[in-house]
């Protein structure tokens, strides 16, 4: 790539994936907070539920004051707080647009420009239909929600896709129909949007450049990872969102590089996005027990090779 990424795209981490803490200690996640904003390769931070109200308030005020963007990732809110916005069980459903409520005033606090969003789980092909159908009218209300809350700006709400069959058994799913869920969702709500993960498409089975021109013109930011496919008994098998350099995993350098000369192809660093800068965000954990900012140099690593590639 000719240009410096910082005058193309925001580069994020998820924070409670590499630091994850418990809601009773939620003093444990603003250190680790503070490691991430005091690391100027990182322009943007994702983070998620925070039930404490004064640390949600302190970690709001600490990334006001680094000037990084914020995304909030409502996967992990969604597992933590048992939402399932596609259930066919009118008082799950309610019950969790309710929730996805409550987690849009909290991006608002903490100025998060995108939230995104997962379905519920896949309940086979009889019930796809109907399961869709609740999921649009799920995100639909919240991107009504969002509006109405908006005041110096407007939250987007992107829908975070992952593998129906493999692991985490998601709704949606295939990027084509996930496609049209946002086709029907955006010709009524224009803050509403698509996430793709690199690392949840080898478990999809589909090819990264072929989806990524799916979703082309949806596309609020990107998950940037690696995952592993080959031993279904490993402890690492599946979306445990690994680091790179792992023997046998499905993505290294080679394949960070394409996926961001696709990203330069179907122009994702020139289209408007919900943020000042189309946002990469790396999605990553721990092996095992290694150092966090093993990890992160890890990452750093592998980015800088495959950028200067790509």
């Amino acid at each position: 790539m000719i240009y410096p990424v910082e005058k193309m795209a925001s580069i994020a981490i998820v924070l409670p994936k590499l630091f994850p803490f418990s809601q009773s200690r939620p003093e444990q996640m603003l250190p680790s907070l503070h490691a991430i904003l005091e690391d100027p390769f990182f322009t943007a931070v994702e983070v998620s539920y925070i039930a404490d109200k004064e640390t949600r308030q302190q970690a709001a005020k600490y990334m006001a004051y680094s000037g990084v963007e914020v995304i909030f990732n409502g996967g992990d809110a969604a597992r933590e707080l048992q939402i399932d916005l596609s259930s066919l069980d009118p008082v799950v459903r309610n019950k969790s647009i309710e929730s996805g409520k409550m987690l849009i005033d909290h991006c608002y606090e903490m100025n998060a420009k995108i939230m995104h969003i997962v379905t519920g789980k896949f309940e086979g092909e009889e019930n796809k239909p109907k399961n869709i159908h609740a999921f649009i009218a799920s995100a639909m209300e919240l991107c009504k929600f969002a509006k109405q809350k908006a005041d110096t700006y407007e939250l987007c709400i992107s829908l975070e896709i992952g593998d129906r069959h493999v692991d985490r058994n998601y709704l949606l799913g295939p990027t084509h129909e996930a496609v049209h869920v946002a086709r029907v969702i955006r010709s009524e709500y224009d803050n509403f949007g698509l996430l793709l993960d690199q690392s949840h498409l080898p478990i999809m089975g589909e090819e990264p450049h072929k989806s990524l021109w799916q979703a082309k013109d949806y596309l609020t930011h990107i998950h940037l990872g690696n995952c592993y496919l080959k031993d279904r008994q490993a402890s690492y098998f599946g979306d445990k969102h690994i680091p790179f350099n792992v023997k046998d995993s499905e993505v290294g350098v080679d394949e960070l590089t394409s996926f961001i000369k696709t990203l330069h192809d179907i122009d994702f660093f020139k289209s408007p996005k919900p943020t000042r800068k189309p946002v990469m965000t790396f999605e990553v954990g721990r092996l095992e027990n290694e150092s966090p900012m093993l990890i992160i140099a890890n990452v750093k690593r592998a980015f800088y090779e495959a950028w200067a590639n790509a």
